[in-house]
């Protein structure tokens, strides 16, 4: 899924010794509880569970291993819950499931659990920020249903009294591992089998608790086995008196046991938005989709430099990742930084660049403190946050040293030159791509009868752009030749090692070469891909924003331009940009666990924000805005969309009311949105800055309770969205029914916005007085002019309607709506010019 797929396809684990065995074992040692739970009869301890399905169903299919190997992993895994093991692997897998279980929570009161029938809880439940959380009662409502994964009402926690079915979902776990063809890479290499086993899990272990008897049942299995896979494979490096420390007193101890380490893309928003109108909509949905990519591919170029395996990445989304290395990686750390940098030095001359380093992690940061207010593992993120803001504060400073004309320039050739109507770079800027033999070549395009000039880089982007709506596989190969010719957006991938395509069936079929690494998009489904006689495996899924608004013309599609969505609102033809994202995402996962954070409950936050903004995203868009809209970009926890102005703000509500309901309406997470309006012929860049004013403010809100955020801004007000969103919601439907139906005329429109104007222009003038009170301004706004101008227009309109503008009365001078009437007006009259 997120954050793991890209890798030297075909290339066996470069991981000292035996590491990447006792990491496989650490990835298989709890499987039986999942086996026991669905043969609840069958009165046997999960470790035999889990060792006699794996040597019947999956160890005889792994084609890298020897006999010896099968062997050593059955074993390690049917007695990994000896007392006292002698053997290495045993010893090390104990510990890292030690060390992993230290974040379960010890059940309340003296009543255990039936693991046969407890559900998962949410991971939103434990989260808190100051006095906002949900009380213990609502807490142990929330659980998951027992079914397989899929982008639908699957992913929602219930409140509802569930039943557990863990035999069929065992069932449907073992029918998809047997339906893998024999001949998929899964069977013939490490990595490509972590990454089929992984996804395996997050398709039907991700509702399976990892503990449910005497602790509560808040992490998956599957996030437990990856932690204690990772963890394992960190472990083994440790000589034998270390491990024997770590046996007297596994949590208590202060020994160093792995490394945390984090990257983060720095110029994001820079390199994405700063660009031209000309051809922006295509420009931008490649580049956020490229920029997606690249964090992929960066965290696992640096996976392999650290030799660890796949299920070492616990995190990468949204320009960051996180992975867990052994302590011997952490004299590597300052290479591979500096290639990485010099890589993205290259390509984009300093326009993206990155920052990595890395914490020890002891074996102590492991012991959870339910009623603390941090947690150990939670101060050790915020420390390597705090180093890479460190990192991005002095980006270039040894790159400066080192070749000042790189950073400081000149840069380019000056005077009357043609260049890049979308980046506006010059040919062969920057200066470093010459070194690689690439260049950027100007093209000529014709739009319309608009000359549009696009270097071969943005043509790119619009050309991934055209690739991704309609793509249902991702290809990955291994590229072993350096890139030549054009800069194109997988140029970089191809100097990591990688060559990638995003292909539909028919186009899958003829690309596939044997050993290729294919994943299917936006469906957790694993199943192989047949066409033209050939049978292509597929080794794991993805989820990526796809939705895209199309157009047919001459039996073919194309993706609609902005003023084909403009015409298309329902109103005024315009187009709407809407931002949004989660409003303290830092502090949630930097204080909202408390002493609860653990590696499990973080990659689980981190997971679930993936699924609902790359993938169930997706879903909400084909509700909202069907083909209307166009998700130009949602990753980690937020998102960027543009359409047909009405399905914009439709898709803000949508989302903010999907988002409370998946987050247990946990009330200290929040989103807030910004949503702007404009004429087709508006820079969409300029647009998106507009939004992003409004969403700023949005975050400015203060709620009645004290509580800030979680608000929605558009036309430059910001308004909550219980109570105010719902009020204007609800008018502004009421008004366009009656101009519709001819009950009232835009006469009445007219009316109300100059009664808004009058009340605002008043309280400006009242507040430019600095003699007055708040209180004093407050009365002179009750009793001035705009109230009975207001009392006198609603008493003239027809006597049908006089109760509801009465109502409507009530709430502008009693609840104090008066407020948001500019706002209510403008809606209506956009949506009924």
């Amino acid at each position: 899924m997120c954050g793991d797929i890209f890798l030297r396809v075909g290339e066996r684990s470069g991981m000292a010794g035996e590491a990447w065995l006792v990491a496989l074992s650490g990835l298989f040692h709890d499987i039986g509880k999942f086996r026991q739970r669905a043969l609840w009869g069958e009165r046997k301890p999960h470790e035999k569970h889990g060792a006699e399905w794996l040597k019947e169903k999956v160890l005889p299919r792994l084609n890298f291993l020897t006999d010896q190997q099968r062997t050593e992993i059955h074993q390690t895994v049917d007695r990994h819950h000896e007392p006292s093991p002698y053997e290495r692997d045993i010893r090390v897998l104990k510990l890292a499931d030690q060390l992993a279980s230290g974040e379960r929570v010890e059940r309340e009161g003296e009543e255990v659990g039936d693991p046969s029938q407890e559900l998962l809880m949410p991971v939103f439940v434990n989260l808190r920020l100051g006095n906002r959380f949900l009380p213990q009662s609502e807490r142990q409502r929330w659980r998951y249903a027992t079914a397989s994964m899929r982008l639908d009402e699957t992913i929602f926690p219930q409140t509802d009294q569930l039943v557990a079915d863990y035999r069929s979902l065992w069932e449907a776990f073992e029918t998809a591992w047997n339906s893998l063809p024999d001949d998929s890479p899964t069977f013939n290499e490490p990595d490509a089998f972590v990454l089929t086993w992984l996804s395996l899990l997050r398709a039907y272990a991700w509702c399976v608790p990892a503990a449910a008897y005497r602790h509560e049942p808040d992490i998956s299995l599957a996030d437990h086995l990856q932690v204690t896979g990772a963890l394992a494979s960190c472990l083994w490096e440790l000589d034998n008196s270390t491990l024997d420390a770590l046996e007297t007193e596994p949590l208590g101890s202060d020994l160093e046991v792995a490394l945390l380490v984090g990257g983060d893309i720095t110029g994001i928003q820079r390199f994405i938005y700063t660009i031209s109108s000309k051809g922006a909509v295509k420009s931008l949905r490649g580049r956020s989709a490229y920029l997606s990519l690249l964090c992929e591919a960066i965290a696992e170029w640096v996976r392999r430099k650290l030799q660890v395996l796949p299920c070492n990445i616990i995190y990468s989304s949204g320009g960051h990742f996180y992975l867990l290395a052994p302590l011997s990686g952490r004299d590597a750390i300052d290479q591979i930084r500096s290639e990485l940098l010099d890589l993205l030095l290259g390509f984009f001359g300093g326009e993206l660049a990155i920052v990595i380093d890395a914490i020890p992690l002891k074996a102590s940061d492991f012991r959870i403190n339910p009623n603390a207010d941090k947690s150990p593992l939670g101060e050790r993120w915020s420390e390597l946050a705090g180093k890479l803001r460190e990192l991005k504060n002095a980006l270039w400073r040894e790159q400066a040293i080192k070749d000042p004309s790189s950073v400081f320039g000149p840069f380019g050739r000056g005077g009357e030159i043609e260049t890049c109507d979308v980046c506006h770079s010059e040919p062969n800027e920057p200066s470093g791509l010459k070194k690689r033999g690439i260049y950027r070549p100007v093209e000529r395009q014709m739009k319309g009868d608009e000359e549009v000039l696009r270097c071969s880089l943005c043509q790119s982007f619009e050309e991934l752009a055209n690739e991704i709506w309609r793509a249902k596989f991702l290809l990955l190969r291994t590229h072993q030749q350096p890139p030549r010719g054009e800069l194109q957006w997988h140029s970089i991938l191809q100097a990591l090692g990688l060559e990638l395509w995003l292909n539909d069936e028919s186009e899958l079929v003829q690309h596939y070469r044997n050993g290729d690494w294919v994943f299917r998009l936006n469906e957790p489904d694993l199943s192989p891909v047949v066409g033209n006689g050939r049978i292509v495996p597929v080794i794991g899924f993805r989820f990526i924003p796809q939705h895209t608004p199309t157009v047919e013309e001459a039996g073919t599609k194309r993706i609609a331009d902005l003023t084909e969505l403009s015409k298309q609102s329902h109103g005024a033809p315009y187009f709407g940009v809407l931002r949004m994202d989660v409003d303290s995402l830092g502090q949630l996962f930097r204080e909202g666990l408390g002493g609860m954070a653990s590696l499990s409950r973080l990659a689980t936050l981190s997971r679930s924000l993936t699924v609902f903004f790359e993938g169930y995203l997706n879903t909400i868009c084909k509700q909202v805005g069907l083909n209307r809209l166009y998700l130009l970009y949602s990753g980690g926890d937020d998102l960027f969309a543009v359409g047909s102005w009405d399905a914009a703000i439709d898709l803000a509500e949508k989302v903010h009311d999907e988002f409370r309901r998946y987050a247990c309406f946990n009330p200290c997470v929040t989103v807030s949105a910004g949503v702007s309006v404009h004429h087709e012929k508006f820079p969409l860049y300029q647009a998106a800055e507009v939004a992003k004013g409004f969403l700023e403010r949005a975050k400015t809100f203060c709620h009645p309770d004290g509580h800030g955020k979680d608000a929605f801004g558009f036309w430059g007000r910001a308004v909550d969205w219980d109570e105010t969103q719902k009020w204007l919601r609800s008018w502004h439907k009421q008004i366009v029914d009656w101009v519709g139906s001819r009950k009232a005329t835009r006469a009445l429109l007219f009316k109300l916005t100059r009664i808004a104007e009058l009340h605002e222009r008043l309280e400006r003038e009242l507040q430019r007085k600095l003699e007055l009170s708040a209180q004093e301004v407050e009365q002179r706004l009750k009793f001035d002019k705009w109230r009975w101008r207001l009392v006198y227009t609603l008493s003239r309109e027809r006597e049908e309607l006089k109760r509801d503008l009465q109502e409507l009365q009530r709430d502008l001078i009693e609840r104090d709506f008066i407020n948001h009437l500019l706002l209510l007006t403008r809606w209506v009259e956009l949506s009924t010019r």
